[in-house]
């Protein structure tokens, strides 16, 4: 089924268009742009691609040893490791919460978009694992590390695959507060980094769309529900800038 793009105004009509437009039952995930014009684009595809990914993991790696004190234990953790601080990696971050979504698409730090429409997209994790994996009985979100449909898809393994493959859904071991808090959730790209609003079959993914002059209206119903800048990213940092806010 083709879910249409919406425009909304306020956080009611956004929950009323999802219950219009989500089957009872059917797992949604969500991810929040501060411009709808951007894409379903991973950040290694936006910092240099494939050739990128290695001399990445191993630089990090040799800089970072020292500096943490549980070493990852497989490759997706380092690759999770990395995403966390900011590193170009193949897997995009969604959310399970609407709300979490939306936080991000009407708050974009250091830089201007206000005048900009922004966006919430809509993903159907199970189609999409469906169409990925050509198979209709195939309506799972998967575990990464844990299924084996993901090894061909490791950093290690990914490099002599013939085979270029469609991006898959998964979840993970939500191993530090800020993912918790976030309800994160992953896309997980092969050697093709084309967004996942470019496949040749978009049907379980579209997008609410949020006017530019209604992003101060959500940011203050957001406010009014305490769904802030600590409570997605429970930092000492962001504590102390949120004392300061209420003085």
């Amino acid at each position: 089924m083709k879910y249409d793009d919406r425009n909304i105004s306020n956080i009611g009509e956004l929950l009323d268009c999802l219950a219009d437009q989500i089957p009872e039952n059917e797992q949604v995930w969500f991810r929040g742009h501060a411009d709808t014009e951007w894409g379903l684009t991973c950040t290694l595809a936006r910092n240099g691609g494939m050739q990128n990914e290695f001399p990445l993991i191993r630089r990090f790696k040799q800089n970072a040893l020292p500096l943490i004190t549980n070493r990852p234990g497989d490759e997706w953790e380092w690759l999770f490791l990395m995403q966390h601080h900011g590193l170009p990696t193949r897997l995009l971050d969604w959310s399970e919460s609407v709300l979490v979504a939306l936080y991000f698409a009407v708050n974009d730090d250091g830089s201007d978009h206000e005048d900009e429409d922004g966006c919430i997209w809509a993903l159907l994790p199970h189609e999409l694992n469906a169409i990925s994996l050509r198979d209709d009985n195939a309506k799972s979100v998967l575990g990464l590390g844990d299924d084996k449909h993901f090894d061909d898809y490791l950093p290690s393994k990914i490099g002599a695959q013939v085979q270029t493959f469609q991006p898959l859904a998964a979840t993970a071991v939500r191993n530090n507060p800020r993912i918790q808090m976030q309800q994160g959730v992953f896309t997980v790209s092969h050697k093709d980094l084309s967004g996942l609003d470019e496949l040749p079959d978009t049907s379980p993914i579209w997008k609410l769309i949020i006017p530019a002059g209604q992003k101060a209206v959500f940011r203050s119903q957001l406010k009014a529900l305490n769904l802030s800048k600590l409570s997605l990213f429970p930092e000492l940092s962001n504590a102390a800038e949120h004392a300061r806010s209420l003085v």
